[in-house]
Formats: C-alpha cells, structure tokens, sequence
C-alpha cells in the first residue's frame, strides 16, 4: 500500500496535471482542429509546462534550492512557486491570449491564480497542498468541458473524483499534509477554475 500510495503521488504530481489538462482538452475538441495544429500546441504545451520545469528543478536541486521533487519544506517551495507563477501567467498571456484555445486560456488563468495564492502562502509559512489544488482545478476544469461542450463526461469525472480521494490519501498517508492543508490546497484549485468557467461556459 506504501507504495501504492507513493506511485500516487508522483504520476499526478502537481507539474504534470496542467498538461493532462491540455491534452484531455484536444481530445475532446479534436474535431475543432487540424491534426498538425494541436500536435505544435501539445508539443509547445508539453516543453512549457513539463520539460522547462523539470529542468528549473534540476538547477535548483545542484545549487541545494530543493532536496527532492515534492518540495516538503516550505522555504524550498518559493522559488519553484514564483517561477510557476511568471510560467503560468506567460502561457495564459502570449501562448493563448489570441487563439482559438478559449477554454485553455481560462483553465491556465485559473492556474496563475492557484500559483500566487500558494506563493502567498508559502511566504505566510503555511503549506497548502499543490497535488490537491492541481487535480481539484482539472477536475473543475474537466467539469467545465462536458457543460461547454454538453457531452456526457460522467465517467471521466468520477474517475477524477475518485483519483482526487486517492491523492489525498497519499498524501495523508505519507505525513505530506494535514487534513486542513488538503482542504486549503483542493479550494485554492478548484474555486479559481470555477470562476473562470463563468467567462467561456
């Protein structure tokens, strides 16, 4: 179960759940768009959002910035927070801002939102959960492509309910956070996606 719980964890780390969020957006809307068109934007996505992060990492982990991917002390998350929130915003500004992409637009606004918010927080010593904000706002944001699109998504969103229930059982388990953080890390998620889908709901 340890290690169950541990695989959890890292295959919905927090740096992943944006893409899984772009990619479950082109396969819905796949019909909207040339098949070149969202390979170059997954492709873009997928340097902007996993690669350029892990790299940032792997710096801050040779200069002792980090000691490992889950960032557990609270100092060692500012600088990771402050480079996500100039990433985040940099995506919603440049790579989105006058594309078709609409839904995406908000749902990495979304997300620049959620990185202050734990910026903030961080610099308030206080260490909301990430994996629960992430996989809380792409379960919001998922929520919002079945009303959108109105299609049935039920499955898909009680699968992702229930991978929610997981990571936060994960992370209990493994004494990563208390009950509040989680609760604290899935509202700074999944509210800002909510008041986003007002704008292209």
């Amino acid at each position: 179960m340890n290690k169950f719980l541990t695989y959890i964890s890292y295959v919905f780390h927090p740096i992943f759940i944006p893409f899984f969020g772009v990619c479950i957006f082109y396969r819905i809307t796949y019909i909207y768009y040339t098949e070149e068109y969202i390979q170059n934007r997954a492709f873009q996505l997928f340097i902007l959002t996993i690669i350029i992060p892990l790299l940032i990492f792997r710096v801050l982990k040779k200069l002792n910035y980090a000691s490992n991917l889950m960032l557990e002390k609270i100092k060692e998350r500012r600088l990771p927070y402050l480079i996500a929130v100039f990433l985040n915003l940099y995506i919603t500004k440049f790579v989105f801002a006058e594309s078709y992409d609409v839904g995406l637009y908000y749902f990495f606004a979304g997300i620049s939102f959620t990185s202050i918010s734990f910026l903030i927080l961080s610099y308030l010593n206080f260490k909301a959960s990430l994996h629960a904000a992430a996989i809380s706002g792409l379960t919001m944001f998922y929520i919002g492509l079945s009303i959108h699109f109105q299609i049935n998504l039920i499955f898909g969103i009680g699968l992702l309910i229930l991978i929610n229930g997981l990571i936060a059982s994960s992370r209990l388990h493994l004494k990563a956070h208390t009950p509040i953080e989680l609760i604290i890390g899935f509202l700074l998620g999944f509210l800002p996606q909510i008041m986003m889908t007002i704008y292209w709901i």
